[in-house]
């Protein structure tokens, strides 16, 4: 994204030729910059295992993929409007204490848990755009 560009007001379309809604800005983890997080329009048509939704996310190109679990919660504060209220959906965060559970976000009342990746949630994709300092 160039720098001259601004962002568009929270819940606004992404400009440019990305299908998504802006979401804000997405503090950075592990030495990466923070960055425009990107809701994107696409929905999977059922729900689906944690591995399928990561695969279905990736498979939208341009670097889209699950949200992590803090990206999530950032969703959770500006769009839950675009959720499922009644629905669980998938992270791209693996739960720390077992490998074969991933985080979870419920954006009915906001909370997050570790769930078995085997299970079936719904799941939204994001792309993230670096801020250059």
């Amino acid at each position: 994204m160039d720098n001259q560009l601004q962002a568009p007001c929270i819940g606004a379309k992404w400009p440019g030729a990305i299908d998504g809604i802006y979401a804000g800005v997405s503090r950075g983890e592990n030495g990466e910059p923070d960055g425009h997080l990107v809701l994107l329009s696409a929905k999977p048509e059922e729900d689906l295992t944690w591995k399928d939704a990561k695969a279905w996310a990736e498979s939208l190109g341009n670097g889209a993929r699950l949200p992590t679990r803090f990206e999530s919660a950032l969703l959770y504060a500006n769009l839950r409007d675009q959720f499922d209220l009644d629905e669980w959906y998938w992270t791209g965060t693996v739960y720390q204490s077992s490998p074969s559970y991933a985080w979870g976000q419920d954006f009915g009342g906001g909370g997050q848990d570790g769930n078995r990746q085997d299970d079936e949630f719904r799941a939204r994709a994001v792309s993230r755009f670096p801020i250059n300092s």
